[in-house]
């Protein structure tokens, strides 16, 4: 009879495990991550300079097939950034989870302003315009890279000099907050 009664206990337990991992497979399982993120090395005093902290990014006139690259071309709409030492973080986000998520706020100590951003051709004009949001499919993801989605840090409070590391906080639509440590590089 004892021993009856341990297989039986044994067999629940079995079944309640089972039962746990079940319901467990249709539930989120984790949103989204980081992968691989980085940030643009920048000099404040080079904000007017052309071979400045966005010398180098994929924005400027398109003429005959030519990128001009210049920190001012493409950024209509944003005189914030005029004079300003700015920046970019870029990064791969990741979706683990079942459900579409997406990246609504970025916030880091070394600018003055942090925004989300896009770059669009608009009248063979390459031009930086800031997003409310990054989207991040359902088990999916997103490269945030040169000419594309990045974060952008406008007015920065000191160089991002090679090799130092800036954190980064993102919020996402669901309520998440992911820390980001990007190590400084040079593209």
């Amino acid at each position: 009879m004892r021993r009856l009664f341990v297989l039986l206990a044994v067999a629940m337990m079995v079944v309640g495990l089972a039962g746990c991992g079940a319901s467990q497979s249709g539930t989120q399982t984790g949103g989204i991550t980081v992968r691989d993120p980085w940030v643009r090395a920048a000099m404040m005093n080079m904000a007017g300079d052309q071979s400045g902290a966005m010398g180098n990014m994929q924005q400027g006139n398109m003429q005959q097939g030519n990128m001009q690259s210049t920190p001012m071309a493409g950024m209509q709409g944003h005189g914030n950034m005029a004079g300003s030492a700015v920046s970019a973080a870029y990064m791969v986000l990741v979706n683990n989870s079942t459900t579409a998520d997406a990246i609504v706020k970025a916030d880091s100590d070394v600018a003055k302003s942090v925004e989300l951003h896009n770059v669009i051709m608009e009248n063979n004009v390459m031009q930086m315009r800031q997003v409310e949001a990054i989207e991040v499919p359902a088990n999916g993801q997103v490269e945030l890279k040169p000419g594309s989605y990045h974060v952008m840090l406008i007015g920065l409070n000191r160089d991002l000099k090679e090799g130092e590391e800036v954190l980064i906080k993102l919020t996402t639509r669901s309520g998440k907050t992911i820390e980001v440590k990007a190590p400084v590089r040079k593209p």
